[in-house]
């Protein structure tokens, strides 16, 4: 008897899957907050599955340092992972994760092959964001983050045993595309769209992670804690900023168009700063510089726009609900436009006038030991630019090229209910 409940246990261990859940999100605090909350509920899930489970936060567990190794771009941190497990899930710190539901996904499949499954995304057209889909093979797909993705331990074992000299560029655009680019680079692999076990959208009882709800309103923030400093010049006066004026920024009152010239018909105020055919460095810092030194007093948010950024500003407040004002942070979609600035006090001056002035707002940052928070609703592009399924409830796009502008910000960035009641407003003043 004793002979075979030994065995009994041995043959447990053997077939005991174990698990590695990575889980993505920022270098600030709130993150920190999410995972710790979201590790308990795992392991707790885990150990009633018996399941040997270990939880990571990619950029505050991994990340020691200010993110020098880009490990929001999950190649990094997957390399940082002390051991391999069976299967490991990645996801964003706000995804909803029920790993109960992880044997019904491994019953079919065996970690020791090539798997890679979540909730697959697919580009309607082509987009520079994408590198016009140039290197993507036929029925290329990559993961929606939020709504997680699992890989096998075989196809772990690959991306760790490849030369680190084809691992990291050291640079990203759309770190989720790119991933499974290397992914197919390295073994061939396509991921496979599973949305009963990765969701997003309608809930269903087999997902094993999920896209979480965005924000509810708490109407803690009043308009008049946000200044809002929009980049433009001359040229754009009167192909631009009428479109802001009929869209977003119609009932804004703290409102600044910073341009190279005065004008009071819009009105503009002249940063003293020349236009430049890209890279708009100088004048995003003397927006800073006006800001702290003349038009930024009672503001708890600075917020920076190109004069062809859309956005919805009860979205916005609702993200900026979620946050400490007196933090020192920005928030914004990683490489992208459209920062959200607190208290930029210690940034250098631009090497050029023509620098890209993300990208440096983003170097300094890292310098001054500044957190950026990734907020994947602002976004660098146009709505067509994205695939569908991604482009929930969005805070903000960018560009005019091609598009409509008015129709796009009706479409995407105002609530139904809102605009019902604009309708009845708008009836109301017309008796």
């Amino acid at each position: 008897m004793q002979f075979v409940l030994i065995l009994s246990l041995l043959l447990h261990l053997v077939d005991s899957t174990n698990v590695t859940v990575l889980l993505v999100g920022s270098k600030h605090k709130l993150t920190e907050k999410r995972v710790i909350e979201r590790r308990k509920q795992i392991l707790a899930d885990c150990e009633q599955q018996k399941l040997s489970c270990s939880v990571f936060d990619a950029l505050n567990d991994i990340s020691k340092d200010l993110d020098p190794q880009g490990m929001w771009t999950i190649v990094p941190a997957i390399l940082k992972l002390p051991d391999v497990s069976d299967w490991t899930i990645v996801a964003e710190d706000t995804s909803e994760i029920n790993i109960n539901q992880l044997e019904k996904f491994t019953k079919s499949k065996s970690s020791a092959d090539m798997v890679f499954s979540g909730f697959g995304l697919k580009d309607n057209e082509p987009t520079i964001i994408h590198h016009f889909g140039m290197n993507s093979p036929e029925g290329f797909k990559y993961p929606l983050v939020s709504a997680g993705f699992i890989l096998s331990k075989s196809l772990v074992e690959v991306i760790r045993e490849v030369d680190n000299q084809e691992r990291w560029s050291g640079f990203a655009i759309d770190a989720k595309y790119e991933f499974a680019l290397l992914i197919h680079k390295w073994s061939s692999v396509l991921m496979d769209h599973e949305s009963s076990f990765f969701c997003c959208g309608d809930p269903s009882e087999t997902c094993i992670t999920s896209c979480s709800p965005p924000p509810t309103d708490t109407n803690s923030l009043l308009d008049s804690d946000i200044h809002v400093m929009i980049k433009t010049f001359k040229g754009h006066h009167k192909s631009r900023i009428s479109v802001l004026k009929n869209t977003w920024t119609s009932e804004i009152t703290r409102l600044e168009y910073c341009s190279d010239v005065e004008d009071p018909t819009i009105p503009s105020i002249d940063l003293g700063i020349g236009n430049t055919e890209r890279g708009h460095c100088a004048k995003t810092w003397a927006i800073f510089r006006r800001f702290l030194e003349k038009t930024g007093a009672g503001a708890k948010w600075l917020l920076v726009a190109d004069d062809d950024t859309l956005m919805s500003w009860k979205r916005l407040k609702m993200l900026l609900e979620q946050h400490d004002p007196d933090d020192k942070i920005i928030i914004g979609e990683r490489y992208g436009f459209g920062f959200i600035e607190s208290l930029l006090q210690t940034c250098p001056s631009c090497a050029a006038d023509n620098d890209p002035d993300d990208m440096t707002i983003g170097i300094c940052a890292v310098t001054s030991g500044i957190p950026i928070v990734h907020e994947s609703r602002l976004h660098q592009a146009r709505p067509q630019d994205y695939a569908p399924e991604y482009l929930r409830d969005p805070i903000s796009f960018h560009k005019f090229t091609d598009i409509d502008p008015v129709s796009i910000y009706y479409s995407y960035l105002v609530d139904l209910e809102d605009l019902i009641e604009r309708e009845k407003h708008f009836i109301k003043t017309e008796l």
